[in-house]
């Protein structure tokens, strides 16, 4: 049991005192670029699907 408390104390002191958090801005900007990242992929997908489905359509309506 000492073992555990050990280890949460040594958990508190590094997330307190060594660790480097972001600061707000840099948070917000991080968050940004991630939805636009986000997006632009989301675009790539979409196209892509679009594409596949146009050229199925056109192959099926070939058979026909």
């Amino acid at each position: 049991m000492a073992n555990v408390s050990e280890y949460i104390k040594e958990s508190y002191i590094e997330l307190t005192q060594k660790v480097t958090w972001p600061t707000w801005r840099d948070l917000q900007n991080s968050s940004i670029l991630v939805l636009v990242a986000a997006l632009i992929i989301a675009l790539i997908i979409l196209l892509m699907d679009q594409s596949i489905h146009f050229l199925l359509d056109q192959f099926y309506k070939s058979l026909t």
